[in-house]
C-alpha cells in the first residue's frame, strides 16, 4: 500500500479498474467510497456504460450517462488501447504500483494479450486480482456469453419475483428493475478483495480471485432453495390465484401488498398478536370475529375472502397514513416507495443518506451513500464526481514512471 491518499478507512489503497458496465465498476465504486484511490481504465471509446441513458433532456453524452455517473464517482479515468503492444506495456509497468485490481472483461482477455495473472503476479506478488465471469473459469458454461439479463433468470430468483400473469404457461416472466445480477456480483467481489486484503495483512501474499456471477446470484435464491428442501412448490403466477401467493407466499403467513389512493403499502401482521392490533388499527371491522380468519392458519386458508375485505378498506386511504398508523401500533408496514418517495424520505434525510455530487457537464446529482456508519473509523462524506474520459491518463502515467 501507498501514503499517497490518507483519507478515508481504506486510504492508501490503490485500486486499478479495468471494468465495462456494472460489476466492476459497481466493485471498485465500493472502495472509493471508503477512501482508497480508484483508477479506472477505459478504452479509447470509454466505458460503454458512458452511451447508456438516462441523458439530461435525453440528449447522448459521453460525460453525461446517468449510469455511468452513478457507478463512477469517485475515481479518476486514464484511457489505454489495450490491443496496441505499447499500451499493454504502460499497463504493465502501472500494475507494480496498485495493490487491487478488479475487471470483468472476457475470458482469456488478458492471457491473450500477455498480461494474464501468472506473469503479472511474478512482477507484483502481493497484488490482489479480481477476475469477474458470468460463469468463472471452468464447467461446462465458462465460455459462454450472458448479461444481467441472462444471469437473473438462470439464477432462478425469476419465478418467485415476478407479477402473476393471466396464463403462466405462455406469457414468460421478466426480471426484476435495474442491474440485480451485475449488481450482486459487485457487491460479491468487493466482499472477497476485503477477505484477500485482510488474507495480505497476515501473509503479505496476493492472489487471484475469480468471481461466478451465475454463482453469486444463486446465493439470493436461498429460500427457493429451502423450498424446494422441503418439497414445497414455488409461489404461483397464475393470475386468478395471485392473492393466495401475495399473502403467504412461501412463508406461511400474512404478509402483502395492499392498494391505496396514492400507491400501495405493504403490510404484514403476520402473529396473531399483531394481527389483533391491525383490527384495532382498521376499527374493529364487522367480521374480525369471523372464525375464518381467528388464526393464522385460518387467515390463510381464507386468504382471498380477507384480501378483498383488506382492500376495500385500503383503497380510500393514503400509503402514508396506513404505514404510520401500523408503525404506531408496531406492525410490519411501511410504503411501497417510489424513487421520489426516496428522495423525499425523512428518515433518509436525518441520516444524509443521500450524497449531492456535483459534476463539470452534467450539474449536480444524488447519489446513494453508505448504507452503515462507523463510530470510530474517518470514512468522508464528500466525493469527487465521475472522471471525464481520460483526464487522469497523463497524472497516473507520469506517476508511476517517477516512482517506478
Amino acid at each position: 500500500m501507498t501514503d499517497s491518499q490518507d483519507s478515508g478507512i481504506l486510504g492508501g489503497l490503490r485500486v486499478l479498474e479495468i471494468g465495462l458496465g456494472v460489476s466492476a465498476p459497481y466493485a471498485a465504486l465500493n472502495f472509493a467510497k471508503l477512501g482508497a484511490e480508484v483508477v479506472k481504465l477505459e478504452p479509447l471509446e470509454g466505458d460503454p456504460s458512458r452511451t447508456h441513458g438516462p441523458f439530461p433532456e435525453g440528449i447522448k453524452h459521453k460525460e453525461k450517462s446517468g449510469l455511468f455517473l452513478a457507478y463512477n464517482h469517485g475515481k479518476k479515468s486514464i484511457c489505454l488501447d489495450l490491443d496496441i503492444s505499447h499500451d499493454r506495456e504502460k499497463l504493465e509497468s502501472m500494475l507494480s504500483h496498485f495493490d487491487l485490481v478488479i475487471e470483468n472483461q472476457d475470458l482469456g482477455f488478458f492471457d491473450d494479450r500477455r498480461l494474464g495473472y501468472k506473469k503479472i503476479s511474478s512482477i507484483n506478488p502481493s497484488l490482489i486480482w479480481v477476475s469477474i465471469l458470468p460463469f468463472g473459469e471452468v464447467g461446462p458454461y465458462s465460455k459462454y456469453i450472458a448479461d444481467d439479463l441472462v444471469l437473473f433468470h438462470m439464477s432462478g430468483n425469476a419465478p418467485g419475483m415476478i407479477g402473476s400473469v393471466e396464463n403462466p404457461d405462455v406469457e414468460p416472466p421478466i426480471r426484476a428493475g435495474g442491474y440485480q445480477a451485475e449488481m450482486v456480483a459487485g457487491i460479491t467481489a468487493s466482499t472477497a478483495a476485503m477477505v484477500a486484503i485482510h488474507q495480505k495483512l497476515k501473509t503479505g501474499n496476493g492472489c487471484k480471485i475469480v468471481v461466478s456471477g451465475l454463482d453469486s446470484m444463486i446465493t439470493m435464491a436461498i429460500s427457493g432453495i429451502a423450498n424446494s428442501a422441503f418439497g414445497q412448490s414455488p409461489p404461483t403466477r397464475e393470475l386468478s390465484k395471485e392473492k393466495g401467493s401475495s399473502i403467504g407466499g412461501m412463508v406461511s403467513a400474512i404478509g402483502g401488498v395492499l392498494k391505496c389512493n396514492d400507491g400501495y403499502v405493504a403490510i404484514s401482521p403476520r402473529e396473531d398478536s399483531q394481527w389483533e392490533r391491525w383490527l384495532e388499527l382498521m376499527g374493529n371491522p364487522h367480521w374480525a370475529d369471523d372464525e375464518r380468519f381467528a388464526t393464522r392458519e385460518n387467515r390463510q386458508t381464507n386468504v382471498s375472502a380477507l384480501w378483498e375485505l383488506l382492500t376495500e378498506w385500503s383503497l380510500p386511504r393514503s400509503k402514508f397514513e396506513i404505514a404510520r398508523s401500523g408503525q404506531e401500533k408496531r406492525i410490519p408496514c411501511f410504503p411501497v416507495n417510489t424513487i421520489e418517495d426516496l428522495l423525499a424520505d425523512e428518515h433518509l434525510g436525518y441520516r444524509q443518506f443521500f450524497v449531492e455530487i456535483s459534476h463539470s457537464d452534467a450539474g449536480t446529482l444524488l447519489h446513494p451513500g453508505l448504507p452503515y456508519k462507523l463510530n470510530n473509523a474517518n470514512i468522508p462524506q464528500g466525493i469527487s464526481s465521475a472522471p471525464r474520459l481520460g483526464e487522469h491518463t497523463q497524472e497516473i502515467l507520469e506517476r508511476c514512471t517517477k516512482s517506478g
